[in-house]
């Protein structure tokens, strides 16, 4: 989170402060909350409405607000000799307990559960996807889910982490060694890739997955591998079926 917060001034009879608040993403107030401007010895802690107090100093400055068991933010900020003002509103994320993906929802986090991904087909041409979807459900528009992970960000690069649309299929046209034949399929397979943004987080273990726009109602999944894409048969094959794993959810 990046502020410029412009204070003109005017000399006053006590100590000009920089006046803020520290809020969850949800919009509840954390109380208990350190904040601290990088350099500066003040660290006062968050009161019961989230609100928190530093002392003006001119410059241009970093600030920081975390507290235990959520995820860090911080702002940067510029100020010039002057009255009191508004400083940076934080929004902090919970931090997961577990690694995993989790829908950001209006109320909280939903964990999804992860679903292994079945083929069908021959030694030429595969259909792959899911039997079942699940029942993790969210909630349809603007879209954000955390992936709490050891993974650094390249190797999530490099398992091509990504989010695809999914459709379910009954039957499906395959190509065999003599003709090509329609056999059943039945599974949810992938209609098309949705593009995300990846960001780090204030923390090592943290990445906030946003999309451009909204999503609309529909069916969704997370997958790495190119589990879902009807590739190379054998080196699908090659992949221990515990880690065929797609993350799949539901938008309403």
């Amino acid at each position: 989170m990046i502020h410029a917060v412009l204070l003109l001034l005017a000399a006053c009879g006590s100590d000009p402060r920089l006046e803020g608040k520290v809020v969850d993403v949800w919009g509840e107030p954390v109380e208990g909350a350190t904040v601290m401007m990088v350099g500066q010895p003040e660290r006062p802690l968050t009161d019961h409405e989230g609100r928190y107090s530093l002392p003006l100093v001119p410059g241009k400055h970093v600030l920081k607000a975390g507290r235990d068991g959520y995820i860090q933010d911080h702002a940067e900020i510029e100020i010039t000799e002057g009255e009191p003002g508004e400083g940076p509103l934080f929004r902090l994320y919970r931090k997961p307990e577990a690694a995993g993906y989790y829908l950001v929802g209006s109320g909280g986090y939903t964990a999804l559960k992860p679903q292994t991904v079945r083929n069908v087909g021959n030694e030429l041409s595969q259909f792959r996807g899911l039997e079942s979807t699940g029942d993790v459900r969210g909630e349809s528009g603007a879209f954000r889910a955390i992936l709490h992970t050891e993974l650094k960000l390249d190797q999530i690069l490099r398992l091509g982490l990504e989010l695809h649309e999914l459709e379910f299929v009954r039957k499906a046209q395959l190509h065999g060694p003599v003709a090509t034949v329609e056999v059943e399929v039945n599974l949810y397979s992938s209609k098309r890739e949705i593009p995300i943004s990846i960001q780090p987080m204030q923390s090592p273990t943290d990445y906030l997955i946003t999309t451009e726009g909204a999503l609309p109602p529909g069916t969704y999944a997370f997958q790495t591998q190119d589990l879902l894409e009807p590739g190379d048969p054998e080196a699908f094959a090659q992949i221990p079926t515990d880690l065929r794993a797609v993350h799949p959810f539901e938008l309403r």
